[in-house]
């Protein structure tokens, strides 16, 4: 049988790619959800605003999407901040611990991205190579200052690492483009930047006035002596080219192989610039973070508390009409329009739409989660049907097994082995401390341990309270139930073998 791209007569695979960054044309079927009004108003300010969502819930596509409205309207002829990505934090913990991060490196490192978008930016222009040379003496100044200061600085193969992902990223949202940035000419692009930097450098940087303001940059110890006062420095530099101000993207904090697998890590890298209110207020320059949900707790209370109530923040939400709008979305996209909706797909529509309700369940209401999901049944629909030579449409056992699959495949990944070894061994999706303590032969208090490792691991939450039995009136027990419908079916269809629950070492000491 043909593929299911082909069996459907799809372009390309709907459901093939689910990182946004690896889908140049996302925003051309991409559903708007509601938040992303509020990320676009305040990057266009520019203003500081805090967007939190669990991992796959779309945040980067959101970035992405309002990065692109600035570009856009930047092309119509507006004034807008100059949108500096700002979702790499290598340079930063190469080397280093995440205790070692401060906010003078995460400052530098803006420093030096502000100066990367801009040079990169001058590159797209048709007389890029003479734009610089043409600027008043104080604004030619400070750009030379700002060059020799924070760019230069950086080894040249470092540079060239960061233009090509920067490149990647422009490429995308920029509407006009120069030959070479249109032809992925990348090695000219890198040689207009080099021969602008050096240029600039060799021709100005050895003048008394520019070593003495490069050095009034920073302190004794080479720490930045004003981070207020050298944002403002940024600010005034992206408005001498036209721009409004500044709006940076720190997204992927929790991407890093240090922060990955921990909100606290993760909240930890980027405490130092929450943590001094100011550098979040300083006049055309705003903050845009696009952040894990589970650092949100972190932030609000204990030693990593920041002021929340200070800084505007929202959180990402997805309905499962949103969903269900997105597949559909996917599906036209990629059929030009030859199919409209999933449904479409189905050989009993009406199934089909129960199902894709159970489909955006199990992927726990994110964007990425659904998308691999259906990745996985197209997967399985080609396994299945290989041998066969005639085209057929989707029936809920396809569905089933792609879900199975789907599930089987992800969720060891998702969660520690112990932990899920430990939840499946239970066999409850709700339970209380005691049946906890009657499963392990452990104490309460080894249950109490047990459980606040469950809920650390987002696996289980609690759900509310159950009545003392025999009816004597003793007090309640808090009540937990698996957070995760991944794990429930799991649990349910038994899609693990069952040697992991002997394998994991499940009585460890509490």
């Amino acid at each position: 049988m043909p593929t299911f791209d082909d069996n459907f007569k799809f372009d390309a695979s709907p459901f093939e790619q689910y990182v946004a960054e690896n889908e140049p044309d996302i925003l051309d079927y991409a559903v708007v959800p509601p938040y992303f009004a509020v990320a676009k108003k305040r990057a266009l300010t520019p203003s500081t605003h805090l967007l939190f969502g669990a991992r796959g819930g779309g945040k980067s596509a959101t970035r992405l999407a309002t990065e692109r409205e600035l570009w856009r309207l930047h092309a119509k002829g507006d004034s807008v901040p100059l949108a500096v990505p700002y979702i790499d934090f290598t340079r930063i913990l190469d080397g280093a611990s995440i205790s070692d991060v401060s906010s003078d490196s995460l400052l530098k490192e803006l420093s030096f991205r502000v100066v990367e978008t801009l040079l990169l930016w001058i590159s797209d222009q048709e007389d890029a190579e003479d734009i610089v040379e043409l600027l008043e003496p104080d604004e030619l100044n400070l750009m030379v200052v700002l060059v020799q200061a924070f760019y230069l600085r950086v080894p040249d193969a470092n540079r060239r690492i960061s233009q090509h992902q920067a490149m990647t990223i422009l490429r995308q949202n920029w509407q006009s483009r120069t030959r070479n940035w249109t032809m992925k000419k990348w090695s000219a692009i890198v040689e207009i930047v080099g021969t602008i930097s050096s240029g600039l450098s060799e021709k100005y940087a050895n003048t008394d006035s520019v070593k003495s303001q490069v050095d009034d940059l920073f302190n004794e110890s080479g720490a930045i002596a004003s981070g207020t006062a050298l944002l403002a420095k940024l600010v005034e530099v992206a408005r001498v080219f036209g721009f409004s101000g500044i709006s940076v993207f720190v997204d992927k904090v929790d991407e890093h192989p240090l922060t990955q697998n921990s909100p606290e890590a993760s909240a930890r890298l980027i405490f130092p610039l929450l943590a001094h209110v100011q550098l979040m207020e300083v006049e055309g320059l705003g903050w845009q973070f696009f952040l894990w949900d589970r650092v949100k707790a972190l932030f609000a209370d204990g030693e990593l508390s920041v002021r929340l109530d200070k800084l505007a923040h929202s959180e990402v939400s997805w309905t499962g009409e949103f969903l269900r709008q997105m597949i559909d979305a996917r599906v036209s996209f990629f059929s030009a329009n030859r199919i409209t909706k999933f449904l479409e797909l189905g050989a009993d529509r009406e199934v089909t739409y129960d199902k894709i309700g159970e489909v955006v369940e199990l992927s726990v209401n994110s964007p990425r989660e659904t998308i691999r999901l259906l990745d996985t049944v197209v997967r399985e629909f080609d396994s299945e049907y290989a041998l066969e030579k005639e085209p057929r449409f989707l029936d809920a056992e396809d569905l089933e097994r792609g879900m199975d699959k789907y599930v089987s495949d992800v969720i060891w990944n998702v969660y520690d082995k112990e932990v899920l070894s430990q939840i499946l061994r239970l066999n409850k999706s709700t339970f209380i401390n005691k049946e906890v303590q009657a499963a392990f032969k452990i104490s309460a208090p080894g249950a109490t341990n047990r459980i606040v490792k469950w809920q650390d691991a987002g696996a289980i939450t609690q759900s509310g309270k159950r009545e003392a039995e025999g009816g004597v009136g003793g007090k309640p027990s808090n009540e937990y139930s698996i957070a995760d419908p991944r794990i429930v079916r799991l649990s349910e269809r038994k899609l693990y073998d069952e040697k992991v629950l002997t394998e994991a070492p499940i009585e460890a000491t509490d």
